[in-house]
C-alpha cells in the first residue's frame, strides 16, 4: 500500500502537478491549457464597447445641431436658449470634428429661411472670434426626427395606460394588481 502511494506521488511530481500557483501539468504551458486563441471567449466588454462608443459619438455630434425650436418662429433670430447653445458650441467647436448642423425645415419647404438661419449661426460664431466656421455649418436633417406635441401627448398617455406603469406594477409585478399571474 505504501508503495502505491509513493509511486503515485512520484508520478505526480515527475510529470508535474496541476496546481494554481504556477506549476504546469503534463508539460503544458499556460497558453496551451487555455486552448487556441480563436476559440477563447472575448474579454469582458470587448464586444459591446464599440456599440457604446458609437452611441456616445452620435450623442456628442447631436450637441452640435441647431434645431427649429431654437429659432424664434419663422425667423433666423435665435431664442435665448438658442443663444446659450451657440455659446456652448463655440466653446467646444475647436476640440471636436463634428459639423454644425442647422435643422432643415420640414420637407425642405423653406430653403430661404434655412439659409438665413445658417448665416445667423455663422455670423454668431464669427462674432465670438471663431474662424473657419463657414465650412463647418451645414443645413441638414437632424439625427433624430422630432415629434409633434400631439404625438408626444399620445405617447405619454399610452405609457401610463399600458401594463408597464398604470395598471401593472405593484410588488414584483407578480399579480399586476388584478389577481392574475406573472407574464
Amino acid at each position: 500500500m505504501n508503495t502505491r502511494i509513493s509511486l503515485a506521488l512520484w508520478l505526480l511530481l515527475g510529470a508535474g502537478c496541476l496546481c494554481s500557483w504556477g506549476c504546469t501539468g503534463l508539460g503544458l504551458t499556460h497558453e496551451q491549457k487555455r486552448g487556441p486563441a480563436y476559440d477563447r471567449p472575448f474579454p469582458l466588454g470587448q464586444v459591446t464597447d464599440s456599440a457604446w462608443e458609437t452611441q456616445q459619438t452620435n450623442a456628442e455630434a447631436s450637441d452640435f445641431i441647431f434645431y427649429d425650436h431654437e429659432f424664434e418662429g419663422e425667423t433666423a433670430e435665435l431664442t435665448p436658449g438658442g443663444k446659450k447653445h451657440l455659446f456652448q458650441v463655440a466653446l467646444r467647436m475647436r476640440h471636436v470634428p463634428f459639423p454644425l448642423v442647422v435643422e432643415q425645415s420640414a420637407h425642405n419647404k423653406k430653403p430661404e429661411l434655412d439659409a438665413e438661419r445658417r448665416l445667423a449661426v455663422v455670423d454668431g460664431l464669427t462674432q465670438l472670434g471663431l474662424e473657419g466656421v463657414e465650412q463647418r455649418v451645414v443645413i441638414a436633417n437632424a439625427l433624430a426626427e422630432g415629434i409633434t406635441a400631439m404625438e408626444g401627448e399620445a405617447a405619454y398617455y399610452s405609457t401610463l395606460n399600458s401594463g408597464n406603469f398604470g395598471t401593472g406594477g405593484g410588488i414584483g409585478r407578480r399579480f399586476s394588481g388584478r389577481g392574475g399571474t406573472f407574464r
